[in-house]
């Protein structure tokens, strides 16, 4: 039986740099921390200032991921961090206990659970209106998925689309519902310019259309939804 991969699609952005200083790379790893929150708006503020779990984990930034459509849960969301390596990553997620919080974290969130990524193909960190989808590839078109993510990027960008971006992850010590994953994120500014993609296809004008077929070709999608992301720490 063949061995099944499944690959979530994620781009994230970190705004703090600027344009000529951002770089596709496949270089550094995230932690993440699936939440359920009670009250996302005061769980934002409180991460904002308090600023100590990201700091003392060594994160060069991190942020939040909040579901948009396609809920498996009320209030989900996903706080990130970001690390120079694999290395750094996963030592730093010893440093932080989150069941061990300060009761204002508490409050504000359950715990769902925790894991690390690490890009397998070169992406671009700047937070926004972000497609998430789990696909299923076999290990014998996975070389061949990944180059037609890193294709259809381009098309699309190409196709006036300059901010759109993705991205794919393996996942590291996820438990037995990651076993086999990746993470990929396709990635623009806001829900308009993901709309006026979406339009652009039904309406038969995507020049990108062979590419995303291309893609869809290659694996099987497990589940679909929309997240919208942001950097709230810009390492200390």
């Amino acid at each position: 039986m063949k061995k099944l991969i499944t690959l979530t699609f994620i781009i994230l952005s970190l705004s703090a740099y600027t344009e000529e200083n951002i770089i596709m790379s496949t270089d550094g790893a995230f932690t993440t921390l699936q939440v359920a929150s009670p009250d996302i708006d005061k769980y934002r503020q409180t991460l904002l200032d308090n600023p100590s779990a990201f700091q003392a984990t060594g994160a060069t930034a991190a942020g939040i991921c909040v579901t948009n459509s396609g809920h498996d849960y009320l209030g989900q969301m996903m706080v990130w961090s970001a690390f120079p390596n694999v290395a750094a990553a996963l030592s730093g997620s010893t440093m932080y206990d989150p069941q061990k919080a300060p009761k204002r974290f508490e409050r504000l969130r359950e715990v769902k659970y925790g894991v690390t990524w690490k890009p397998i193909t070169p992406f671009r960190l700047e937070p926004g209106y972000e497609r998430v989808q789990r696909i299923k590839v076999s290990d014998e078109n996975m070389q061949a998925f990944t180059s037609a993510i890193n294709n259809l990027e381009k098309a699309i960008q190409d196709a006036g689309h300059p901010n759109f971006y993705n991205g794919a992850f393996v996942l590291i010590g996820g438990g037995d519902r990651d076993v086999g994953t990746v993470i990929v994120r396709s990635i623009v500014r806001d829900a308009n310019a993901m709309g006026i993609l979406f339009d652009d296809f039904f309406e038969g004008n995507a020049s990108w259309a062979d590419e995303y077929q291309a893609v869809s070709a290659l694996g099987e999608v497990v589940s679909d939804n929309m997240e919208i992301c942001e950097q709230l720490y810009f390492g200390s």
